[in-house]
């Protein structure tokens, strides 16, 4: 029973970078573009975000960077998008493949180094629970994260008017336009 929980453990935080990607991604979509690129944004702000972390030494680096460097992809891609209007799916495609090459030369200098995982928070008297406990309640503060943004952008998305807005413009441009809404200005903001 122990083995399952250790598994279930490591699927749940191996899971968290791929919420945090599914949920800009969703703003994204809900914007009206489609991202191709997010797997190359995703291994950019990975590299950046472990080298960083090794060198310094501080996690909260090593996440700033990681942030940073998907947010210099992204506002790459949205340049090329929506402002210069290359086809997306192109663009995303080869926002990928550079990503990943990217990624392989600006890794290779960090071939089989390692950090020590993020220290897990424990929930008093949750983390106690038998099998649910350590399952659910004993995790790092960006599982945790995670599941707070998932809830927080459902309600932005449902109950705000900016999230109204972001709707309306990937919903029908040109009505949004119509109205007065900058779509390329509300897009961009989607990508970063």
């Amino acid at each position: 029973m122990d083995l399952l929980i250790l598994i279930l453990q490591g699927v749940i935080v191996a899971a968290t970078p791929l919420v945090f990607a599914a949920i800009g991604e969703l703003v994204v979509e809900r914007a009206g573009v489609l991202n191709l690129g997010i797997e190359g944004m995703m291994i950019l702000g990975a590299i950046a975000g472990f080298s960083v972390t090794l060198d310094s030494g501080s996690y909260l680096a090593g996440i700033i960077a990681a942030a940073a460097a998907g947010a210099v992809a992204a506002f790459l891609f949205g340049v090329l998008t929506q402002v210069l209007m290359a086809n997306q799916v192109a663009t995303g495609l080869a926002l990928t493949i550079f990503g990943l090459g990217l990624s392989a030369l600006w890794g290779q200098g960090y071939s089989g180094e390692s950090t020590v995982p993020l220290a897990k928070i424990h929930i008093p008297l949750l983390s106690d629970i038998p099998i649910i406990g350590p399952l659910l309640f004993s995790h790092d503060p960006l599982v945790y994260l995670s599941i707070i943004l998932v809830a927080g952008v459902a309600w932005f998305l449902a109950k705000t008017r900016a999230g109204l807005i972001l709707r309306a413009v990937g919903e029908n441009h040109d009505a949004a336009h119509a109205i007065g809404y900058n779509v390329v200005g509300v897009r961009m903001l989607a990508l970063l």
